[in-house]
């Protein structure tokens, strides 16, 4: 049987549209075999992926206080130095008896996209210690310190791949469900400088990302462009529209989904 794959874009905030989306799924019983995601799709993406449910999730993400997560962190190259995101990852994992599983052996198979600011490449980082890939995959530059690994310097994959398709593509692959969380390009002026490095990117990497959508088989796309990226008080508003997004397409999803499945079951018939 062929698998479906899933790949959530960064968005900062607005990429917890991503935990609507899945609480359509699993209310509807959509089965996700492979995740793929970048910054806070990462983030989403590989709990999701480890076995916590996407209701709990969202439980832990509005429930956190944002103090929790600042740690000043200007001599790592970085305002906040990550590890409180880091800690409370691992917090959520054990929670769930999770913290010790390493991605290679989560029910659903998961890659984060990063990128290795020493040679200039994205990294797919799907081995090892979730805890530290979900803190490299959201070290947006210039806010969080990049995650020293060994020779590696990684930082948020949105830098270069901010909707990673192509990396949910293999041959045992028969339907890719991508989720843009993205807004197009705004004429109101960026409210402060975390934004204007934010917008700067999403202008650099405007272009791959249309040529990733059209690798998709299906792309859901939330209503979330009104919203600022760093306006945390938005959460609610993002999750909704997520799953506004997901439940207005489900029908069509599931029919290409078993059109997907039935021909990849005669296709390998063929082969054999």
């Amino acid at each position: 049987m062929g698998k479906t794959g899933l790949v959530l874009g960064g968005g900062a905030v607005r990429g917890l549209a991503h935990l609507g989306v899945l609480k359509a799924f699993e209310r509807h019983g959509i089965r996700i075999d492979r995740i793929v995601g970048t910054s806070m799709g990462g983030t989403i993406g590989g709990l999701y992926a480890a076995g916590v449910s996407a209701g709990d999730i969202e439980q832990l993400l509005l429930s956190t206080p944002k103090y929790r997560l600042i740690d000043f962190g200007i001599r790592h190259r970085g305002l906040l130095a990550g590890n409180a995101v880091h800690n409370t990852i691992n917090e959520l994992l054990q929670r769930h008896g999770k913290h010790d599983l390493p991605i290679e052996q989560f029910p659903i198979e998961f890659k984060a996209i990063a990128v290795d600011l020493m040679i200039g490449k994205q990294a797919v980082l799907d081995q090892g210690d979730l805890g530290a890939v979900l803190r490299a995959t959201t070290a947006f530059p210039g806010v969080f310190a990049p995650l020293m690994d060994g020779e590696q310097m990684l930082v948020d994959g949105g830098v270069l791949n901010n909707l990673p398709v192509e990396e949910a593509l293999a041959e045992d692959t028969c339907f890719v469900i991508a989720v843009d969380v993205a807004r197009e390009h705004e004429k109101k002026p960026p409210r402060n400088m975390v934004e204007v490095v934010y917008r700067s990117y999403s202008l650099m990497t405007a272009e791959r990302k249309h040529s990733s959508l059209k690798l998709a088989d299906f792309v859901i796309r939330p209503d979330v462009g009104t919203f600022a990226a760093f306006d945390f008080t938005k959460s609610q508003e993002c999750i909704k529209a997520g799953e506004d997004a997901a439940e207005q397409s489900i029908e069509e999803l599931q029919r290409q989904i078993r059109i997907a499945k039935a021909n990849h079951l005669i296709k390998g018939a063929g082969n054999k």
